[in-house]
Formats: structure tokens, sequence, C-alpha cells
């Protein structure tokens, strides 16, 4: 994929499978690889970009994640295939806050949020997104602001008292 493939919605798509190496020992998928599932997603949306391998080790630039938050509101089981939503929320001159939804076929399993800023890889320290990736990040947030951004973003995890 390149950025003339950005949707007209400015969300990425991508799938996978439920591998066996990815069940727990209650035989559905584990928690650590519904982040891996949800890291194909940004490994594709930043493909869209530009920020793909090759992009990478010419101009030694990347992105890092700074934090992330995870929802698991349904099970998934070996062989199905997963499709992971990305979109780009919200960016500025180094950070960009995207949100992932994960579905088996209609029915949405996982989502995640995460923060991650520009990250030049031989200094390993943050740096500003070149122009060129600042106008594409620009282009992908204006795409998909016509999609509403769900309640529940933004919020964090707590325990309400009992009252």
């Amino acid at each position: 994929m390149t950025f003339k493939d950005l949707p007209a919605n400015g969300i990425v798509s991508t799938t996978a499978e439920v591998l066996p190496e990815w069940l727990d020992y209650n035989d559905h998928m584990n928690v650590a690889y519904y982040v891996a599932a949800f890291d194909l997603g940004i490994d594709a949306f930043k493909a869209v970009l530009g920020i793909d391998l090759d992009y990478i080790n010419r101009e030694k630039k990347s992105t890092v994640a700074l934090e992330s938050h995870i929802t698991y509101q349904r099970e998934a089981s070996l062989g199905e295939e997963l499709r992971i939503e990305t979109r780009l929320l919200n960016f500025d001159g180094k950070r960009c806050h995207l949100y992932q939804e994960m579905y088996r076929q209609q029915t949405l399993l996982s989502t995640l949020e995460s923060l991650s800023i520009s990250f030049d890889t031989t200094l390993r320290r943050s740096c500003p997104f070149e122009p060129v990736m600042a106008e594409r990040y620009r282009q992908a947030f204006e795409a998909q602001k016509i999609v509403p951004i769900p309640e529940w973003v933004g919020k964090s995890v707590s325990m309400k008292k009992k009252t």
C-alpha cells in the first residue's frame, strides 16, 4: 500500500488470522496477541503513510509507542479472521493519537488507543515529523474526521465505587 491508497474515510484496514500459538490456557486468543494483531494494523497504517522498512532504513526515522489503552470486548478463537481498522484521531509536530478496532466479521472484539511519537533511530530520541510525513498525517487526519469518534475514546482504566 502507498499513500495514494489512503481510503477516503482515512481508515486503513488489514487482516490477521488467529494462530495456534496465539491461544492461551483458556483456549482463546491471549491478551499479548491482541496487541500483536493491532501492531499489524499500525504497520499497515504506517505503510500507507510511507513509513515502511525502506523509509525507516533510508531516513533513520520511525515512530515509537508512548502509551496505549486496550479493551477486550469479545474473545477470538483459533482460525478466525480478524479485521483491524486503524485511524488517526489527532497529531501535532511530533505525536500521533491512533485508534484501532478489531472485528470478527461485523462483531467488535477489541479496541486500542495509542499515543506514538516520531523517532530518530540514529539519535534514539524524538524528533519532528519530516514535512512530507507531517502533510500525510494531516491528510489522514482530515479524511477520518467524517467518521464519528466512539464515546469511549480517551477514557482511562478505573473502578467505580459502589454506592
